[in-house]
């Protein structure tokens, strides 16, 4: 999977954690830039499946991606509901609505309607859009590693692991030894394990 992180700081991340443990509640800004990639690529396949193929406009997939996540954040603070089933799955039936929505507000008044089984239609989800989805699933991780441990350990965890710096250099940088860079980045790395083993996580990983 591509190592691509989004740059993390002190006061990013508003809660990870909703009251039941499930790690899914983050701010609405965040969501979208976590997410944008697949969101992105699921609206593209959802508009060429319900039109034949068509590619659609950068606008239209703006507007279903900022739908959907208006959708998702309704009411100001939605909470992701796991007996609603897997996330992304979740997320895939959200965005082929607001599709089918937009699609439908541009079609001609005398064109055949969308049937009810025809709009409920997923198309078949694309190796890419299952990588797209692991690597903002594997940034929220991320994320909720930064809300878990302090700050200096996972200043050294991101240098040396995320975006791979000498750890001597880090050490010089932070002014601390290199058995302590080499401390931090462990024990970090043991967290982030034990936060990947937890169902929420691995349902998604592993679907």
């Amino acid at each position: 999977m591509p190592a691509r992180f989004p740059t993390t700081s002190a006061n990013l991340i508003s809660k990870l954690r909703q009251a039941d443990g499930v790690a899914w509640e983050v701010s609405w800004k965040r969501f979208l830039e976590l997410y944008h990639e697949p969101l992105e690529m699921i609206a593209r396949s959802c508009y060429r499946h319900h039109t034949g193929g068509q590619e659609p406009g950068r606008g239209f997939i703006e507007d279903a991606v900022a739908d959907t996540v208006a959708g998702f954040f309704a009411k100001g603070r939605h909470r992701y509901d796991a007996s609603k089933g897997r996330l992304r799955a979740y997320l895939r039936m959200l965005v082929n609505a607001r599709v089918v929505d937009l699609l439908r507000k541009e079609r001609p008044v005398d064109a055949r309607p969308f049937d009810t089984e025809e709009a409920s239609a997923l198309p078949e989800e694309s190796s890419l859009e299952r990588e797209a989805f692991q690597r903002a699933l594997l940034a929220t991780l991320i994320e909720d590693l930064r809300s878990r441990i302090p700050l200096r350990q996972f200043e050294a965890f991101e240098r040396v692991k995320l975006k791979h710096e000498p750890p001597a250099f880090v050490a010089g940088d932070l002014g601390i030894t290199r058995a302590m860079v080499d401390r931090n980045v462990y024990k970090a790395m043991t967290k982030l394990r034990e936060l990947a083993g937890q169902p929420e996580y691995l349902d998604e990983i592993e679907s």
